[in-house]
């Protein structure tokens, strides 16, 4: 699938939105650039807004000045600010090209994304890494970067020879649509990523994961257009049953893309090799207790629960087998 859209700025004016509309699938706003307060894009009220009220997916990105890793968290900081919990359908992306930045080093500028994004994400949004093709072969530690963060590429070509992954592509800077007055910058997505997020967002639905085949459970979500920020997973931890304190540890979330790939109405099965039900429950991090083991009896076709040997027994079964029921 193919989504078509644009980016847009104080640059380009005051935008008819309805005339917008009916040429693009989606709409990334720039809200600012560094990360002082006067650096808000003027014009970003007006297009979040306008965007919103003829129903276009929107994200945002920031143009990034940092020349440290505590800029770019200062920066991230300010987005959040300005964002103050408004909900996106699409990333907030780091904007990172600048030429003041480029004797930074790699590492630094690699460390510097990192830390822009992973407090984005911590507040519940999805962050991504926008650059142009030149700035992420060279100044960038790209492989790095794509396993984490949604990446979006910008080379003004007839096809896009960037080597890296990626999920969208800024193909020129001079596209034409009726609705802007001058060029507009033009992009094609080419996964579905869209979500609806807002700072505090909750989970609501469980994501089927059941046809990824990796082992990364961001990239799991990513794939199939859900929210993968660090508050996201933590609430999907939450109510998958799990009674830890997710912490996004590898075992965490080990468990919880083993969880989302079985049926999502159902526990995972667990390598567990004794005979109690309580211990192959606590041994998958789910609540053990009387109670619990009572709701999950009853929503197993077990209306009498009484914790018998043989009652456990067959719950036991069901979960080993990965059809035991929430």
């Amino acid at each position: 699938m193919e989504y078509r859209g644009i980016d847009v700025s104080k640059y380009q004016g005051d935008i008819n939105f309805k005339k917008v509309k009916s040429a693009i699938d989606f709409a990334i706003i720039r809200i600012g650039y560094g990360r002082y307060e006067n650096q808000k894009d003027p014009k970003f009220e007006a297009n979040y807004e306008g965007f919103k009220s003829q129903n276009v997916p929107v994200g945002v990105y920031l143009y990034s000045y940092a020349k440290s890793i505590s800029d770019a968290k200062k920066e991230a900081d300010m987005v959040l600010k300005w964002l103050n919990g408004r909900k996106l359908n699409l990333p907030v992306y780091y904007d990172i090209e600048d030429k003041s930045q480029q004797n930074l080093g790699k590492n630094t500028l690699t460390s510097m994304c990192e830390a822009f994004c992973e407090k984005i994400e911590k507040a519940g949004y999805w962050a991504g890494i926008y650059a142009n093709k030149y700035f992420f072969t060279t100044y960038l530690d790209y492989r790095k970067l794509e396993k984490k963060y949604t990446i979006w590429v910008a080379q003004y070509n007839s096809t896009n020879t960037y080597k890296g992954k990626y999920d969208m592509w800024q193909y020129t800077s001079s596209g034409k649509l009726g609705g802007i007055n001058g060029n507009v910058d033009m992009n094609y997505l080419y996964r579905n990523i869209f979500v609806n997020v807002g700072g505090n967002s909750n989970v609501t639905d469980l994501p089927n994961l059941s046809a990824y085949n990796g082992t990364s459970i961001v990239d799991a979500l990513k794939s199939v257009g859900f929210d993968s920020s660090f508050s996201a997973r933590k609430t999907l931890y939450k109510k998958l049953g799990f009674t830890d304190t997710y912490k996004g540890t590898s075992s965490q979330n080990t468990k919880l893309l083993n969880a989302l790939r079985k049926n999502e109405s159902a526990y995972y099965s667990t390598n567990y090799k004794g005979l109690s039900f309580v211990d192959a429950l606590k041994s998958i991090g789910v609540d053990s207790s009387f109670v619990n083991r009572k709701i999950i009896a009853a929503n197993n076709g077990i209306s009498n629960y009484k914790g018998t040997f043989s009652q456990n027994l067959k719950l036991l079964k069901l979960l080993k087998n990965g059809k035991l029921k929430k």
